[in-house]
């Protein structure tokens, strides 16, 4: 384990605050996505401190936005750089789907390690639909470990209207 992943033991075992499906739509809607991106940050900085090892949501989010604002951004302002170099921001993309990919197995983790069924299926991540099912589980089921782990219920109209987002 290096430096950059441990934290200290008075760290660990923080619960995150849970956060229901409709709540995490509503206000990324109303935000335009600006809340989606703060709401992927908290919980890669939630897990990392719960879990004592992990990514940062700094490093979860900084590469990605870099990498598909800055190829953008010189294509468009700089016109000594070819119209072609506005593919390097797949390498954006790219990386939220590593980053994607680690959070669900750290979620199924989280589960199995309760003695629970882990309840999402991670390979949907590269299917396309599927992989936006697998997100709203994602943030569904996060939600309610956390509130598990805190014993309070929470209602979420979201993923109760649309049954598959919350069976396990």
């Amino acid at each position: 384990m290096s430096a950059v992943d441990s934290l200290t033991s008075a760290e660990t075992r923080s619960i995150g605050k849970p956060r229901p499906l409709w709540r995490v739509i509503l206000l990324s809607v109303v935000t335009l996505l600006l809340y989606y991106g703060w709401y992927k940050w908290i919980i890669q900085e939630e897990l990392r401190r719960y879990n004592g090892t992990g990514w940062s949501g700094t490093l979860c989010l900084l590469p990605f936005v870099l990498g598909v604002a800055v190829p953008q951004a010189l294509r468009i302002f700089d016109p000594d750089v070819p119209n072609s170099f506005g593919w390097f921001s797949l390498l954006g993309i790219l990386w939220i789907y590593i980053v994607q990919f680690r959070l669900y197995r750290t979620v199924n983790r989280l589960y199995v390690e309760a003695g629970m069924k882990a309840p999402l299926t991670v390979w949907w991540i590269v299917v396309p639909g599927l992989n936006l099912i697998v997100g709203l589980r994602q943030i569904h089921f996060l939600s309610q470990y956390w509130a598990q782990k805190q014993g309070i219920e929470v209602k979420d109209s979201v993923a109760d209207f649309f049954s598959f987002l919350c069976k396990n």
